[in-house]
């Protein structure tokens, strides 16, 4: 099965990548995390508005608690 894609800016860069649609994914061009943003307007199960934040991240993927 071939993996689901995504375009992503990257505001880091300046760039616009291939990323995957089902993950964060590193920056081809610079390295820094990018979250597949653009998916969550795909009709996903269980949609909520973005909530992102440096601190917490997303309802999709949320950062870890140390």
């Amino acid at each position: 099965m071939m993996e689901e894609k995504t375009y992503e800016y990257c505001p880091w860069c300046g760039t616009e990548s291939e990323i995957s649609a089902n993950e964060p994914t590193p920056c081809p061009n610079c390295g820094h995390i990018l979250n597949p943003c653009s998916t969550c307007y795909d009709h996903l199960d269980g949609y909520k508005e973005c909530d992102w934040t440096e601190e917490k991240g997303c309802w999709r993927f949320p950062k870890e608690e140390l």
